[in-house]
């Protein structure tokens, strides 16, 4: 057989297809809108231009492998712009471990206020409250995002409208690919939530299956354009109280509840044997010395029995500081305290407040 000859791109060859009324008023609408902001813009000189772009543009998909079913999760252009301002590209599993000591931390308000302001502006601007479809119309947007990330493989919202028109309830599901990465979704999604004034009432969480589910209901502040952030931030540590609780913590990995202790002053550090508390205050001298300036030695020694509570540093630069043990119940450990530093420093006291030289070495 003789090769084929390439056929002509110029458009002189009509096709003829059947279409609802309305959608052919949603495409001349579409191109209408857009001629008058782009005049200069071909595609839309008219709705001819339009329906040859389109196709011409849809068959280069294809011949790259897209399929009809790729239409369904195609992200738009303003949710990835949004989306990639407030994000960034990250290797999943690094970042799957580093969140891990993350878990039981609260996504307070006062810590990312632009990221909970930023989302919130985003979702008033997209969403009218009172109008299903356009609530649905965000979430299915954003949905189509999530997914392009490659670590969530569910992610659904169904909403129930009741009697009035602020009266909705709903189902929100999540199951991602990694269990840490998950977890965060899910304190972050409960957050965003209350920040929206949506009220959790119930809520499942699967470990196994990395997966968990918010029953949810609108409230007042749905409804309302105004920050309210009192309201909105009693909202949203309600529905963060349904995974930060200290009934989880405890049924989870030690170093957990450690570190909420870790941040109350008056909880101490001590030891259960003195060979222990030895050990481990020589391991930690010898790093400083070994890693530390010279010059920073006692200080850094100081700032070792602050993070055990012994002690609250007054002044850096003078080294001078406070006792927190009680005397009734950690004589040995002030002895030791003080035995440590009066190897390579002077103590002097008054006032409770006691006073550190350097011994010239």
């Amino acid at each position: 057989m003789p090769p084929q000859k390439p056929l002509s791109k110029k458009k002189i060859t009509q096709q003829t297809i059947s279409i609802s009324p309305a959608l052919k008023d949603k495409i001349e609408k579409y191109v209408n809108e857009n001629n008058v902001k782009n005049p200069n813009d071909k595609r839309f000189k008219s709705i001819s231009a339009f329906y040859n772009y389109v196709l011409e543009k849809t068959m280069e998909c294809f011949e790259q492998g897209k399929t009809l079913d790729d239409f369904e999760t195609l992200v738009d252009k303003e949710i990835k712009d949004f989306f990639d301002n407030i994000t960034f590209n990250a290797i999943i599993p690094y970042y799957e471990n580093a969140v891990k000591t993350n878990r039981y931390t609260t996504p307070t308000f006062e810590k990312i206020p632009f990221f909970y302001l930023t989302l919130r502006k985003m979702y008033l601007t997209q969403m009218d409250p009172y109008d299903f479809r356009s609530i649905k119309n965000i979430f299915n947007r954003v949905r189509n995002y999530i997914f392009s990330q490659n670590i969530t493989k569910r992610f659904n919202l169904d909403i129930f409208t009741g009697k009035n028109r602020k009266d909705y309830s709903g189902v929100f599901e999540y199951a991602g690919f990694y269990e840490n990465l998950t977890f965060e979704n899910c304190k972050y999604n409960a957050a965003l939530f209350g920040l929206l004034g949506v009220k959790i009432t119930n809520f499942l969480y699967s470990k196994k299956n990395k997966y968990f589910r918010f029953d949810l209901r609108t409230t007042d502040l749905f409804f309302r354009n105004e920050l309210l952030k009192k309201e909105r931030l009693t909202l949203i540590n309600h529905n963060l109280s349904y995974l930060l609780n200290y009934l989880k913590i405890i049924d989870d990995k030690d170093y957990y509840l450690w570190m909420k202790l870790a941040n109350d002053k008056q909880v101490i550090i001590s030891f259960n044997k003195e060979e222990t508390q030895n050990e481990w205050v020589n391991l930690i001298e010898q790093e400083i010395e070994k890693s530390g300036d010279k010059e920073e030695y006692i200080l850094n020694i100081l700032k070792l029995f602050e993070k055990l509570h012994w002690i609250k540093i007054q002044s850096e630069k003078d080294l001078n500081f406070v006792i927190r043990l009680s005397k009734s119940k950690f004589s040995q450990e002030k002895e030791f305290l003080l035995d440590t530093l009066s190897k390579k420093s002077e103590i002097s006291h008054e006032n409770g407040i006691y006073y550190l030289k350097k011994i010239d070495s």
